[in-house]
């Protein structure tokens, strides 16, 4: 369950996909809507048309650039707890960490200071560059209306900390999709589709084909 602001109400978005061609299979949201009344409060549909702060599960494609880019040794030891980034301290979500740890321990219990420490070395440049090539910051061009981009910015140190366990970015639940098939494609990034195909009711032909494409 998402809670996007104060002033907004809970929703969820359920989304099956198929991970290896990229088809989703089924999707269903709350609100939704009864068409025989006029009732409806909300004409968006979540999975293209809400944009949020992604949290942790951003953790995996941070922790992703960092093994692409040679920067990642799951066992080698960090200080999990609190880390100081410009004056600003940042804390791992039980408040007070785990001792020493490796980064492989980081990542099971989802510690922000692993992924803050990970993207130091990265840097800006790279983690967004990477983010960008997993989709976000731009539409997945699904067959559906009104989808929105996200919202990618990283200038600062505390940007570049907050970036990498999913907070000051703004993703959509179908560019979450669309990332994660980077990790059951060996690393090809497939775009998400809806339609199977159209078929022209008077000629039996296909108009359009639905398929495995690649980003």
């Amino acid at each position: 369950r998402f809670n996007t602001d104060e002033d907004t109400d809970d929703w969820v978005q359920i989304t099956v996909a198929d991970a290896h061609t990229g088809a989703i299979i089924g999707s269903s949201t709350y609100p939704s809507f009864d068409p025989n009344k006029l009732n409806i409060t909300n004409y968006n549909n979540p999975l293209t048309s809400y944009q949020y702060e992604p949290g942790s599960t951003m953790k995996i494609f941070s922790f992703m650039t960092a093994i692409e880019r040679g920067k990642y040794k799951g066992d080698e030891l960090y200080q999990s707890g609190t880390i100081t980034v410009d004056d600003y301290t940042i804390k791992d979500w039980n408040k007070w960490g785990w001792g020493k740890i490796t980064y492989d321990v980081g990542f099971t219990y989802s510690s922000n200071t692993a992924a803050v420490r990970l993207a130091q070395q990265v840097g800006k440049a790279d983690l967004i560059n990477y983010y960008k090539r997993l989709g976000f910051g731009t539409k997945t061009g699904i067959e559906l209306s009104n989808e929105y981009d996200g919202k990618l910015s990283i200038n600062y140190n505390t940007e570049l900390a907050s970036a990498s366990y999913g907070q000051g970015v703004t993703v959509t639940p179908i560019q979450m999709i669309q990332a994660l098939t980077a990790i059951t494609n060996d690393g090809t990034v497939l775009k998400p589709y809806i339609i199977d195909k159209i078929v022209d009711p008077n000629k039996g032909t296909v108009v359009y084909q639905g398929g495995r494409t690649e980003v």
